[in-house]
């Protein structure tokens, strides 16, 4: 099996994390795991890349997680993706976004204030795929639980090895079977401590992003966690 964490986060962009990329990679290096996508909070939220004002500014901070942890896979032999986590404020639902190169950003500048159809509608224009995350995560900042927005989600986050309990995950999960989508799971770790708490495997390696994004779509990869 090859396995892969769709949900982690670095010190190096996010204000939230509280280890280095380099720390976090060694990390899933040590537990065999295939590849992670780095999904450092999106400069709206808990970025370092929060205060700049010009846009390519804002970018290279948001990328500054994914390019230490991509130095520091390629030095260990793993596999590393560049993601993000978008949440919209006005009811803090958070959005992974998979699939994409860097070069993303840079084409679409203040993507964090568009509309989530027409945000959506980019990511989906450019090959990538966005993943529901933590859908029923009961938190002070969440004004309510799960929002369903018909249409807008490719995968939903079923475990989240964040949550404050069980019951957020199995309700995703419910939803995720009753609406038969495709499933995820992820630590959400900010620290080497919370590594490799969710993930998802894989019988047969994924040879590209593409690929590792398509194993998703079709409902190929298997939720892990601890």
């Amino acid at each position: 099996m090859y396995y892969y964490e769709l949900h982690m986060h670095t010190s190096d962009t996010s204000r939230c994390g509280r280890s280095p990329a380099a720390d976090m990679v060694a990390a899933y290096k040590q537990k065999g795991f295939t590849g992670v996508v780095v999904t450092d909070h999106l400069m709206n939220v808990q970025s370092h890349a929060e205060p700049e004002t010009d846009w390519n500014c804002r970018v290279e901070k948001q990328l500054a997680g994914y390019y230490a942890a991509l130095e520091a896979g390629e030095k260990l032999g793993l596999t590393v993706y560049c993601g993000w986590e978008l949440t919209y404020q006005d009811n803090a639902e958070d959005y992974l976004t998979l699939g994409l190169s860097p070069q993303f950003l840079y084409d679409h500048p203040w993507l964090e204030r568009y509309d989530i159809e027409k945000y959506r509608d980019a990511v989906h224009a450019a090959g990538g795929i966005l993943v529901r995350a933590h859908p029923y995560r009961r938190a002070w900042y969440i004004k309510k639980p799960y929002v369903e927005r018909e249409g807008i989600a490719d995968a939903i986050e079923v475990f989240n090895g964040g949550n404050s309990s069980q019951e957020e995950n199995d309700m995703a999960l419910a939803y995720a079977q009753k609406h038969n989508m495709p499933m995820t799971g992820g630590s959400d770790a900010h620290h080497v401590d919370e590594t490799a708490r969710g993930y998802i495997s894989l019988g047969k390696k994924a040879e590209s992003y593409a690929e590792l994004c398509e194993a998703i779509r079709t409902g190929k990869a298997i939720v892990m966690h601890k």
